[in-house]
C-alpha cells in the first residue's frame, strides 16, 4: 500500500477508536484523543501518563464549559508529536502553527470551540450528549492525526493498527476498567 491508500484508513481507525473509548466511557474526550494518537502513532508517553495529562481538560477545562476537551486533547497530541525539543521561544513555531490549524479546522467544521456552545441544548449525560461528544472526540483525533501525518508522513509506517482497530463493547470496557487495562 502506498501512503495515500494507507492514510485514509488510518485516519478513519483513529477517529473510530477515539469515539469508541469515549462511548464505552473508558476515557473522556481529551483523554481519548491524546491516548489514541499516542498509542496509535507511536508516541512515547506511557498510557497512564497520557490519561493523567489530559484528565483535567474534559468538559471545557474541568467542567467549566470553556475550550472543548476534544480540541484540547488534539492540541496536546500535536505538542507530543510536533512540539519543541527544548528551550527557546522561536523553536516552538511549528507546534503553534499546527495548533492554530487544528483550532481553525475544528471551528470551521462546528462553528464553535467552546464546550458549552457545542453542547447547548443537550441534556448533560444523555444519550444524545454522549453521541455528540463522541463525534467531536473522533473528529478532533482525526484532524490532529492528519496534521501530524502532514508534517511526519513516515509515521504511517509505524502505526499500531492492532490497537487502532479495537472496538470495545460496554461490557468489555467495564471489565477493562475493573482491571485497570483501559486504553490498551
Amino acid at each position: 500500500m502506498d501512503d495515500h491508500s494507507t492514510r485514509k484508513p488510518l485516519l478513519d481507525d483513529i477517529r473510530s477508536r477515539a469515539e469508541n473509548l469515549f462511548l464505552t466511557r473508558q476515557l473522556q474526550c481529551a483523554e481519548a484523543v491524546l491516548t489514541v494518537l499516542n498509542q496509535g502513532l507511536g508516541g512515547d508517553l506511557a498510557p497512564d501518563m497520557a490519561i493523567r495529562l489530559a484528565s483535567a481538560l474534559p468538559e471545557g477545562l474541568g467542567r467549566r464549559g470553556c475550550l472543548c476537551g476534544a480540541l484540547n486533547g488534539g492540541a496536546l497530541a500535536l505538542g507530543l508529536f510536533l512540539g519543541r525539543q527544548g528551550p527557546g521561544y522561536r523553536n516552538g513555531e511549528v507546534v503553534r502553527q499546527t495548533v492554530a490549524e487544528l483550532h481553525d479546522q475544528f471551528k470551521a467544521a462546528y462553528k464553535a470551540t467552546c464546550c458549552r456552545v457545542l453542547t447547548k441544548g443537550l441534556v448533560y449525560g444523555s444519550r444524545q450528549h454522549f453521541q455528540h461528544c463522541a463525534h467531536l472526540t473522533g473528529q478532533s483525533a482525526r484532524m490532529a492525526a492528519a496534521i501530524v501525518l502532514d508534517r511526519k508522513p513516515e509515521m504511517l509506517e509505524s502505526a499500531n493498527w492492532a490497537y487502532l482497530q479495537q472496538n470495545d463493547h460496554r461490557v468489555t470496557a467495564e471489565i477493562k476498567k475493573l482491571f485497570g487495562t483501559f486504553g490498551r
